[in-house]
Order: C-alpha cells, then structure tokens, then sequence
C-alpha cells in the first residue's frame, strides 16, 4: 500500500521574506525595522513615524516588538532629531544605559519620517548602529518618495479631470445650460445612473437639472425627495452617502437619503454640498442603481471639485439677476451690515444720516423767500419837450438833486419872440380899427375887426405861453433819475420827447422780482429787509404792498412784480440801487426748505407724464 506523504510543516516567513514580500507602506516599513532591530540584540525596542496627511503632526507606521506606552519616552530624541534635521543620540533620564538614538529621513530636502531606536549601549557603542540605520533609511527615503510621486500624480490627474469638467460647464452662456452639461459629465465621469444638481435660495433647495433630463415635473414625488436629500445634506453641512448593502440593508441611517433610495431604486446615492465662505450654495446629488459605493478618491474628487466650482455657480447667479433682484440683495446687504456684528462704519453712517434726517423733518426754521430787488421812486414825472425846437442849454444830468421849480434846460425861443412881436403888432393895428369903426358907427366893420382882434390876442396868449414853457422846470424836490443833454445843445427836439425823469427825494417803492416757483408763497403785508449792493450792511426793512398779476420773462425763466413799500425812509436810498430782497413766510420744516423747490418740479414733472 501507498503511504500517505507526511506533512511538512510550514516555518515562518524570514525578516527578509517579508520585507521583499511587502505590498503596502506598513508592512515594508514594519519588516524594514525588524531586519534592524533583530539585527542588534542590544535594541529593546524601535518606531517609524511618518508625516501625517495634514502635515501637522508625525505618527508611528511601524513599531517593534510591539507599541507600548513606554515608547513614549523616546518623544524627546524624536522631536529634537526634527528641530534640527540630524541624527542625535539622547542618554535617557529614565533608566541608567539606555540610550535613544534618533534619525531623520529627508525627501526631497523635507523631513518626511523619522526612526527612532532604543537599545541598551552607551554613545561610543552607538556607531555601528547608527550607520545601519543611515544605510537602511535610503529604502524609506525610496518608499516615501515614493509614495510622495503617487500622490502627486493622483492630485494632478484629479485636478487636470476637475479643470476639464469645469471648462465643460463653462462653455455655456447660461447658468442652467452649464449645470446640465455638468450633470451628464459627471454621470459618464462615475457611471451614475442619474446626477442631478439643486440651488439653494433663501434655505429653501431647488433642482435646476436632471442628468438626460432637459425638462422635468419640478412637483414631482421624485424631484422632492431628490430636495429633501439635498437638504439633509445641507443640514449637516458634509457629504451624505446612503447605501443598501449585500443583505439588503440600508446603511448610513440618512432619512431622507433613505427614502431617496425607496423612491429611485437606487443601489447608493451620494450628496456633496458645494460651499462658499462656509454658506451652501447648491448641492450635487449622485446615484446608482448597482455597482459599489463611492470610494475614498472619487469622494475627494467630487469635494475638491466643489470647492472649485462654488464661485463659478454664485458669479453666474449673482450675473443673471433681473434689477430688482440685485436691488433686493444690495438692501439686503446694507441692512446686515448695519443691523449685524461690524461693519462700524456703516453704523456711524447710518446713525448720521437718522440724525440728519430727523433734523430735516422736525426741526422748524425761518423760511424766506429771496428776490432780485431794485428801488424805485414813490411816483416818476416826466419833463418833456413842450413842442418842437431846437436845445438851448440844458442844467442838470441824471443824478443831480434838484429843488421845485429849478430850472433843468432851455429851448431855443428866438422864433417864438419873433413870432410875439407879431401878434402883438397885429393885436394893436386891430384895436385901432377897432375903435375907428366905432367912431363912424360902422357895425359890420366892428364884427369884423372885433373877430380878427380876439384871433390876434389868442396867438399872442398861445406865443406867450410857449415861452414860459421854453424853460423846463423841476415839478418838485428830487432827483434827476435819467436824462443827460449835456451833449445834444442845439440839436432838435420833437414835441413830447422825454427830456428827464424826476424821482422825489425819500420816497420810494421797492420793486421784487419773485420766481413763479416761490410766487404762492408771498402775501400782502408780510414783512422783510432788503439789503442794497452798495449798502449791504444795512438791512432795510419793509412791507409787501401790491402782488402784480402779470409775469415778465427774462434770462429764460418767469417773474412776477411785487411791490413793497419802505417801513422807514433812508436818507442813503437811491432809486435804480438794486439789491436782494427777503420775504419772511414763517416757520417751516428744515427739509422742506431745503427740497420744496425739487419737490414741486418732481410733481411737475409726474404730471406731465402721467396719462
């Protein structure tokens, strides 16, 4: 009979099987350190710390024989070794001929592991040691660069992907355009059954697109809870994954991703919020209908590709915002900076422009309105020529003072003497015919002769008179307010020509000329000063007397005359002096004084445009 072959027993694998035979990080750095350790009998025990992912801290990957809490007094070797980025050898405090010898490993110039080792030698024991420690670390400084080069192409690879998808969405004018274009790359990218995308407006998630979804039901039983989901990751602020394992059981204990899952049928569904400045923007929400669940890399492809994408979703909302939306946000804006925590600018501001405002609306003061002004006598006569002539001389010019019955100029009367011995002569041969007629008792002869005596007296008194009105006199005191002939002697006058125009002395009226915007305002009888340019430190007091109902133009804009009249005479007044008067109306609002006039060419403006 055949024997059955005996069993061999199977022996443990050897430092060196296992350390060719290592496939992961940790079993090569564990095998590494076991060839060293087993290597001296004098080591008790040893550790490899890497860097950890957030380069913050280094953490062991290997220890030997095993981890313990002693190992924690080789904290001080460590951390001296990396401060100063060389082997050191550190006598321990612990226990007497122990020695802690501590060894950096360098990639590409940075600290990226360190080996540490504690072994019962004194430090001139210590070399050969520490040379095999610095031969060994070289297949660390392999591993860990590495691994270092893995990482670095993964993040390249990852980021040249997230670049294209972004680009891919980009290529779209609009924002909803790009999102769908974004919800069937992504699908294809992690053969999804279904992507989909929602914003979020005022806390509330709306779907904007479906993956091979132009159009869809947005009050749908699918496309709520596709929201509800969304929002429970909104709610949390992370990404949510929600999956049915191999015996049919959900994990992840996500209501509303449960019920996702009900709804679709879906195998696992994953949401990945999209954050900007620590507030959600909008959400994408991944599912499949079989296949396995989304694993380490791909969940950090998807949040870098968020972080990414953040502003490109609020620029291309904030750009497609209608008018009164962007004014929404801007009020919005500006009352949380001024109702919210700083912003103290806006505070000081806003309490200015409160205090302003409350002086403008309840705060009353003097309101006047002001005129361009300019004085006029109390009455205005006129010396005129009193028929045609020729000037003999003229006494005064405008602006000379002159008293009643001063003598202003003088026409030339050579004629008219003339012409009064004329009818003088005719007067006297007529008196003698007149008598001789009587003398012979010849009545037809008296008629006769008497009408032609009474002809010839009528032109003398008419001769007469135009003589005493050659020499143009002053009516009364005043003064010469136009008229200068000082250089016209001898030329001709027409009958009626004005000569000169007299104001009389301290007696005047004062002529406004009030806007038609401010003209409602005035009333007979209210009071006001008047300040004269040549005499502007006096202010005049009066009284509106009269309200012209006619407007004038001028310099394009419509004025009315108002006449007011002095409270008392100034001896400094001078007619045609002009100046700039003010009406005093009452009290009024500080605001109203101030925007009257914008407010009723606003009123204005609105009814002429109103239908």
């Amino acid at each position: 009979m055949n024997q059955p072959a005996a069993t061999v027993p199977s022996r443990p694998a050897s430092g060196w099987e296992r350390f060719l035979a290592a496939r992961t990080s940790d079993a090569f750095c564990s095998a590494w350190l076991a060839l060293i350790c087993e290597k001296f009998p004098e080591v008790r025990m040893g550790a490899v710390l890497v860097e950890a992912s957030d380069s913050q801290a280094f953490v062991p990957i290997a220890v030997w024989p095993a981890a313990s809490t002693d190992m924690g007094r080789m904290g001080a070797a460590v951390q001296r070794s990396l401060a100063e980025r060389r082997p050191v050898l550190v006598t321990a405090t612990e226990e007497a001929g122990i020695l802690h010898i501590a060894l950096p490993v360098m990639v590409n110039e940075r600290v990226a592991a360190s080996v540490v080792i504690e072994a019962a030698i004194t430090s001139a024991e210590a070399a050969p040691l520490l040379r095999e420690l610095h031969w060994g670390s070289a297949w660390l400084s392999n591993l860990l660069g590495k691994r270092d080069a893995d990482a670095a192409a993964k993040a390249s690879e990852r980021s040249l992907g997230i670049l294209e998808t972004i680009a891919t969405a980009l290529r779209h004018a609009r924002l909803q355009q790009a999102l769908f274009e974004l919800t069937t790359t992504l699908r294809q990218r992690f053969v999804c059954s279904r992507v989909a995308i929602g914003l979020l407006h005022d806390a509330q998630v709306r779907i904007v697109a479906l993956s091979e979804a132009a159009t869809f039901e947005k009050s749908s039983p699918i496309v709520r809870a596709y929201a509800d989901a969304m929002a429970e990751a909104c709610d949390l602020a992370q990404p949510v994954e929600a999956a049915i394992d191999a015996d049919g059981a959900l994990a992840g204990g996500y209501r509303a991703h449960a019920a996702l899952l009900r709804q679709v049928g879906a195998q696992v569904v994953l949401s990945v919020p999209v954050d900007l400045h620590a507030r959600t923007v909008a959400v994408i929400t991944l599912e499949r209908d079989q296949g396995p669940a989304f694993d380490a890399d791909q969940r950090q492809w998807l949040e870098t590709f968020a972080e990414l994408f953040a502003p490109v979703i609020a620029q291309r909302r904030d750009a497609e915002r209608n008018s009164v939306q962007r004014l929404g946000t801007e009020a919005s804006r500006l009352l949380k900076a001024i109702l919210g925590p700083r912003h103290l600018v806006w505070k000081f501001a806003t309490i200015a422009v409160a205090a302003v405002a409350a002086v403008l609306v309840w705060c009353q003061v003097p309101y006047r309105v002001s005129a361009k002004t300019v004085s006029e006598g109390s009455i205005q006569r006129v010396a005129a020529a009193p028929f045609e002539g020729f000037l003999a001389a003229s006494f005064v010019r405008a602006g000379d003072t002159v008293h009643k019955d001063q003598l202003l100029a003088q026409l030339d009367d050579h004629e008219l003497r003339v012409e009064q011995a004329k009818w003088a002569s005719q007067r006297d041969q007529y008196q003698n015919k007149l008598r001789e007629a009587l003398a012979t008792h010849d009545l037809s002869a008296v008629r006769v002769v008497t009408a032609q005596l009474d002809e010839a007296q009528a032109q003398l008194d008419l001769t007469q008179d135009k003589l005493a009105r050659a020499r143009i006199r002053a009516p009364y005191d005043g003064v010469i307010v136009s008229g200068d002939l000082s250089q016209q002697t001898g030329t001709p006058l027409e009958a009626g020509k004005k000569l000169f125009e007299i104001a009389p002395l301290h007696s005047y009226r004062i002529i406004m000329q009030v806007d038609e915007h401010d003209i409602g305002q005035i009333r007979v009888g209210q009071p006001g000063e008047l300040v004269m340019t040549g005499l502007a430190g006096d202010p005049l007091p009066f009284t509106v007397a009269r309200i012209m109902p006619v407007a004038t133009s001028e310099d394009g804009k419509n004025f009315f005359r108002v006449e007011a009249r002095l409270d008392h005479a100034s001896n400094l007044l001078l007619p045609g002096m002009e100046g700039v008067s003010k009406v005093a109306i009452g009290r009024r609002r500080m605001g109203w004084v101030l925007l009257h006039g914008f407010l009723d060419w606003l009123r204005v403006s609105l009814w002429r445009w109103s239908p």
